[in-house]
């Protein structure tokens, strides 16, 4: 069973663990997105998308499991990608705009979600291991 705080994260600085990890790394996605959805696009903005998308989520979960995060953070994390995708390419859909893509919107963001849900809690064991790690090493 969770306790509370691997469930939430540590109490002290709560708010800003979630608007910093969640928050900054959906902006960088939804900016990415947006670059790429709305724009020509870039070279950079099509290099980054892939890894902001599939790459990105276990290491912004490790690093917010090593800082404090707590579960809910990793899956808000791991949500992300999914989610914006949704929303950024369904907006592009609904104001007449076509797309490229061959499979339905659903499935993509679903396929995004489950993969970016998998690498979060990845790292977030990941995170909470080294961070055992290292606090065991401090107290000997």
């Amino acid at each position: 069973m969770a306790t509370v705080s691997e469930l939430w994260g540590r109490s002290e600085g709560r708010n800003r663990h979630w608007w910093v990890f969640v928050g900054g790394y959906a902006g960088i996605v939804l900016a990415l997105l947006l670059v790429v959805t709305l724009g020509s696009g870039s070279t950079l903005a099509d290099t980054l998308l892939p890894v902001a998308l599939f790459y990105a989520p276990p290491f912004v979960s490790g690093a917010s499991a090593f800082r404090g995060g707590g579960y809910l953070a990793s899956l808000a994390v791991g949500l992300t990608p999914g989610v914006l995708y949704a929303i950024v390419v369904g907006a592009h859909v609904l104001v007449g705009q076509p797309t490229t893509a061959r499979a339905p919107l659903w499935a993509l963001a679903v396929g995004f979600g489950i993969i970016g849900i998998v690498g979060s809690l990845l790292g977030y064991g990941i995170g909470t291991g080294v961070l055992r790690f290292v606090r065991g090493r401090e107290l000997r």
